[in-house]
């Protein structure tokens, strides 16, 4: 039977695509106008989404009844669009006499038809190395699609903080911050938990169990990411075969797959990054032609829209991962700069398109109110991006002093240093992470060369200031793990699109370029070395993946009029189909042994229960979680004490005691957050941290220490 949450999964995907209607650019000669219209309804969706809970936060009204309400609502206004939308389609008709109205709309219907026969012609006459891609890709999807429903959530960090948070939101009917031991759970970007707190508050009956459409939400991302980023291949000037080809090199890069079936957060901020960037591009690639004829391009302003669309994506990457900002920034400094430009350049409208010899000097007048324009414009990105963000670090700054959250948080995962030798070590340990591969003498030669290097420059290859915690570099990242998993094939194909974007075509691929090598600096300069680190810069691999598109359709088109000219397309088609045949395993074998979820093997998704599922990172821990719960569900407790360090599991707490039981933390690393008396509880869990679970205990209660796993109840409760 389907519940409340998948439920809500059908609904929105019913309202997705009549948004992205009412949404829609008028101007026919957009690029790519029906893949801009579902990514400016996801924003919409996304940002609305954030502002309920926000706003219901603030009434300590965070319950299923307000997040119903608001769909709803949401749902009469989006049905109130469409229909606007269809009136404004139909009128321009309407005031026709009714044979022209006939003729109207018969010319509509048969243009519709002339595009579906061309749609179905281009999909007849591909060649059969084409719809090979298009198979791998569709199995791919098929296949996550199906770890994405049929997994439960296991991986670390959502054990950790990532879903007890929104249990403990939903406990509270806010998203106030609250005492907690583990700080991720409070200072770090909510965005994505904001999304998934929809799905808990409507699925059927309450409870953590009802977590069955959760995985949904990155799935669901990766389309996102996939959709925008073929687009921005279409923007750099890349045909059907570019698209396809970027299409496949998302589709096929292990990390992304992993992801796409789990709860963590990096394809979410992925999804949004891309989509302020395809947004940015519009400014770029929207071609000039105006109702009185053909105009100069710069003749012909941005619509306003744009600002709208990039404040929500702006606002929705700050909320969800910061670390998407380091992309955000270039490109939209481009945006401006490129406005502004162009601002200079106005003419007269009288004189655009119709005497091109009287346009040669800009109107002053013109060129003033544009350039205020795009300040006024600029300035509401910014303001609607703090407008989403907002919230949340208005509530960082009340907690911690600091909107960016505590030091630990701080200290932890940003680079303390300036020295320009820590930072090329740096950016050197993260590339050989991203591009790790399973051929030791590869992969162990490389991490010798860079800690020979960084004792030639006089520095400690893992020193503190530019390595997280006590990782130590090198780490194994080439199995397909979703916390280490390397793109080595992705990797290369994005590092060589972009080196050949930076010496051949437009300049807008670049600016392009270069957006992405000062978002990869930034991130040298700002985020410590860690072994995960392949999850931190999958916004950089989709945003890199049309280069990799592009490379690879300017590499097989054109006739070859020489012998040297075949010999090197030949060379070319053969480097492309190795890697073809290369990423295409790596897809599969992932989606068949990748880790925590898989389709074949032991650890199969088909072969295990949920709660093994759940456990699949840590077998040993389920036993002592079940007698654990078991003995404290036993004595119907209404309030139960969690103990724990910073990296327990608390979610499978919330899993397993019964449905209505209040779940409290012990301990508080959260100033002026006072965690309860472990006296007022009915009963104390604790996960890792026994010493302390056994001193907080009060003396005259039965502990039981299981290993791993601990509790404590009353006397005489047991």
């Amino acid at each position: 039977m389907l519940n409340g949450a998948v439920l809500l999964v059908l609904w929105l995907l019913a309202l997705l695509p009549a948004l992205a209607y009412a949404v829609r650019p008028r101007d026919g000669a957009v690029l790519a106008p029906a893949r801009l219209a579902v990514l400016r309804a996801a924003l919409i969706l996304g940002a609305f989404a954030v502002a309920v809970v926000e706003a219901a936060s603030a009434f300590t009204a965070l319950t299923a009844t307000t997040v119903l309400i608001a769909w709803i609502a949401a749902s009469a206004a989006i049905v109130a669009a469409v229909l606007v939308r269809a009136v404004r389609d139909v009128a321009p008709a309407a005031g026709q006499p009714l044979d022209a109205l006939r003729e109207e709309l018969r010319s509509r219907r048969g243009a519709t038809r002339r595009t579906w026969r061309r749609t179905r012609s281009a999909a007849a006459a591909a060649p059969a190395w084409q719809w090979g891609l298009g198979c791998v890709v569709a199995i791919l999807a098929v296949a996550v699609a199906v770890l994405a429903i049929g997994s439960s959530p296991n991986n670390f960090d959502s054990q950790t903080y990532h879903l007890p948070r929104i249990e403990h939101w939903v406990q509270n009917a806010t998203v106030a911050v609250y005492p907690t031991e583990i700080h991720r759970q409070v200072d770090l970007g909510p965005g994505s938990e904001y999304l998934l707190t929809h799905l808990r508050l409507l699925s059927a009956g309450g409870g953590a169990p009802y977590d069955s459409a959760y995985n949904l939400l990155q799935y669901f991302a990766g389309a996102g990411a996939i959709l925008a980023a073929s687009r921005i291949a279409a923007q750099l000037g890349g045909g059907p075969v570019a698209q396809l080809a970027t299409v496949f090199v998302i589709a096929t890069t292990p990390e992304i797959l992993l992801q796409a079936s789990s709860t963590q957060v990096d394809l979410v901020a992925a999804a949004w990054v891309a989509c302020l960037a395809t947004v940015v591009l519009d400014e770029f690639t929207r071609p000039g032609e105006a109702a009185g004829g053909a105009r100069p391009l710069l003749c012909t302003p941005a619509p306003h829209t744009d600002a709208l669309y990039l404040g929500l994506a702006l606002g929705l990457i700050a909320v969800t991962k910061t670390t998407g900002l380091l992309a955000a920034a270039p490109l939209l400094l481009i945006w401006g700069v490129g406005r502004l430009v162009r601002d200079g350049r106005r003419r007269r409208p009288c004189l655009c398109g119709r005497r091109p010899g009287r346009c040669s000097r800009p109107d002053a007048s013109r060129v003033a109110t544009a350039r205020l324009a795009t300040v006024a414009a600029s300035l509401a990105v910014v303001a609607l991006g703090l407008l989403i963000v907002g919230p949340f670090l208005l509530r960082m700054h009340e907690a911690f002093g600091h909107p960016l959250g505590p030091p630990v948080l701080r200290e932890s995962i940003g680079v303390h240093t300036a020295d320009p030798r820590l930072l090329l070590v740096n950016a050197l340990r993260i590339a050989h992470t991203g591009l790790d591969v399973p051929l030791p003498f590869l992969s162990e030669g490389a991490a010798a060369a860079i800690g020979g290097l960084a004792a030639l420059l006089g520095v400690d290859v893992n020193d503190p200031r530019v390595t997280f915690g006590t990782s130590a570099f090198p780490v194994a990242a080439w199995y397909p793990d979703e916390d280490r998993a390397a793109y080595p094939l992705t990797g290369l194909a994005v590092l060589a699109g972009l080196a050949w974007f930076a010496v051949k075509g437009p300049p807008l691929r670049r600016w392009y370029a270069a957006a992405l090598a000062v978002a990869f600096v930034g991130f040298v300069c700002t985020v410590s070395w860690q072994p995960w680190v392949n999850r931190l810069v999958v916004f950089l691999i989709v945003l890199g993946a049309p280069a990799a598109g592009l490379l690879a359709a300017g590499l097989v088109k054109g006739i070859a009029s020489s012998v040297a000219d075949r010999r090197r397309r030949r060379a070319a088609c053969a480097l492309i189909a190795s890697f073809a045949v290369l990423a295409s395993l790596a897809g599969l074998l992932t989606v068949a042994y990748g880790y925590p979820r898989r389709l074949a093997g032991a650890w199969s998704v088909f072969s295990l229960t949920d709660l093994e599922e759940r456990f699949v990172r840590r077998q040993k821990w389920l036993p002592q979680y079940e007698q654990a719960a078991a003995a404290v569900a036993a004595t119907d407790p209404g309030t139960v004490g969690i103990v724990q360090g910073n990296d327990s599991w608390e979610y499978p707490w919330w899993v397993l005691l019964p449905d209505g039981t209040r779940l409290v933390a012990l301990h508080s690393v959260v100033p002026g957050r006072d965690a309860p008396d472990p006296a007022s509880v009915d009963a104390i869990v604790c996960a890792e941290d026994i010493d302390q679970c056994r001193e907080l205990a009060p003396a005259d209660w039965d502990f039981h220490d299981l290993g791993t796993v601990a509790y404590a109840l009353p006397p005489g409760a047991a």
